[in-house]
């Protein structure tokens, strides 16, 4: 059975939760070797910020969830 990929999404959230660095470090997502979205954990606010890159669009969570059904359908989209 192959692995979730909503698994792999969350568990990347949760490193950078868990990153105990000064600063915050962004996670580039791909898709087939195109990068399609980068976020930023902000532990201060213990907020996401999302950029999209091709949409040009900027989100910003306060709940991990969210910010992984975002980053799914942004990665499975066909």
């Amino acid at each position: 059975m192959e692995e979730s990929q909503l698994i792999g999404i969350i568990n990347r959230l949760k490193a950078m939760q868990e990153d105990a660095g000064d600063e915050p470090q962004p996670r580039r997502f791909e898709k087939e070797g195109v990068e399609l979205a980068q976020v930023v954990y902000h532990p201060e606010t213990q907020t996401y910020s999302l950029d999209e890159h091709q949409a040009k669009e900027h989100f910003e969570f306060d709940n991990i969830d969210l910010t992984a059904i975002e980053l799914f359908e942004l990665l499975t989209d066909n």
